[in-house]
């Protein structure tokens, strides 16, 4: 690894720098400053405004499947974080995420794929399904597509604002100490002596004793210059608001081809296309048309809705399949924590948690996210 080095005076300095404003390099800074490490965060845009802005905030920690069981865990600890969680934050910042708690609904029309799901569902550890039959979800949801002929439903499953999300997290940490630089590219990390020293950016030079790079997809350009090689690349998802305005959906529908989240003001989001390397924003009617197709499906009544917004966002997805969490292999003080794709927000908890107590002197395996450490990343891609 090639040693970097700057002359120029440093405009600002702390114990922690973290590079990225989306929910999870917002969460490692209030986590950070919570444990009174002095903290900057460095943002190229404004917090919250890429793939954390676009996502829908479903806490779906059960209703995702997750075949690996260390992610799995690691996601339901972080679920299960949140209520706490979101009395400090909104305690702290003055925001609301507005966190929803009525639970999920997968439904299903017909018996072998309901029986299907159920068997996978008790045979995770820590899921907690509940059969609903047809009678049961028709008074539960009505309107329903009456082919539905029961539901799996999931009372631990929560939602929130994504948006709202990160706003809580960094007007937390900035009541706790943190420092928020938006509009501030980071460019190169500055070694010193096989050590992390600073990060110099377009707006001048931060120095530090620990960086965590936590970008999203501009995070691989980061690592490569310490040496270590994450590919991520980009898969793009797009949503749809409408209204129902006079009769609201209750509870969140995960269904296998799309899902339908109520949020406040009777708005509905609906989504979310997958992509994979597409790296524009755009909505495209086919896409959109699709979405409406799927939701009416389940929910006839969305044909009568009103159209709000669309909107798409860029998941980091990593070539690994789960994310790089922990020190960074050949160079002391750097930390990552990259390759969420799609689960950011149900993992921000755990990860700003597990990030401020590897810096604590915590171990990997003691935190349960070994399978998560860039050594043994590396190791694995030789």
């Amino acid at each position: 690894m090639t040693e970097t080095k700057t002359e120029a005076p440093a405009i600002g300095h702390a114990e922690c720098l973290v590079i990225g404003g989306g929910v999870i390099g917002s969460s490692i800074a209030y986590h950070l400053a919570k444990e009174g490490r002095s903290t900057i965060l460095l943002e190229r845009f404004i917090p919250g405004e890429g793939a954390s802005g676009a996502a829908v905030g479903m806490l779906a920690a059960e209703s995702e499947e997750f075949t690996d069981p260390e992610l799995a865990q690691f996601a339901r600890t972080s679920r299960d974080a949140f209520p706490e969680l979101v009395r400090d934050l909104e305690r702290f910042s003055g925001v609301s995420v507005e966190f929803r708690t009525e639970g999920f609904v997968t439904p299903f029309r017909s018996e072998a794929e309901g029986q299907r799901r159920w068997n996978a569902a008790i045979a995770r550890e820590g899921d907690h399904p509940v059969w609903w039959d047809a009678r049961e979800l028709a008074r539960r949801i009505p309107g329903l597509d009456g082919q539905a002929i029961g539901a799996i439903y999931r009372s631990k499953e929560t939602q929130i604002s994504p948006a709202q999300l990160c706003c809580a997290y960094t007007g937390a940490a900035t009541v706790l100490g943190a420092t928020i630089w938006s509009g501030t590219q980071a460019e190169q990390l500055v070694v010193q002596h096989g050590r992390v020293c600073g990060v110099q950016t377009d707006s001048g030079f931060f120095s530090c004793d620990q960086v965590i790079i936590a970008g999203g997809l501009d995070s691989m350009r980061l690592l490569e210059q310490v040496g270590f090689e994450y590919p991520l690349y980009p898969v793009k998802g797009e949503a749809v608001a409408i209204s129902l305005k006079d009769h609201p959906l209750e509870y969140t529908i995960y269904a296998d081809d799309i899902y339908l989240v109520p949020k406040q003001n009777n708005e509905l989001w609906i989504g979310a296309t997958s992509l994979p390397y597409q790296d524009d924003k755009e909505v495209t009617i086919v896409s959109l048309e699709g979405l409406l197709a799927r939701a009416s499906a389940w929910l006839p009544r969305v044909r009568e809705a009103s159209f709000i917004r669309t909107w798409a966002g860029l998941r980091p997805q990593a070539v690994a399949g789960r994310p790089c969490i922990g020190p960074v292999p050949g160079v002391e003080g750097v930390y990552a924590a990259v390759g969420h794709y799609r689960n950011g927000v149900l993992l921000s908890e755990a990860t700003g948690r597990v990030i401020a107590a590897l810096l604590k002197g915590v171990g990997m395996a003691e935190l349960g996210i070994s399978g998560f450490s860039p050594e043994r990343i590396k190791e694995a891609s030789k």
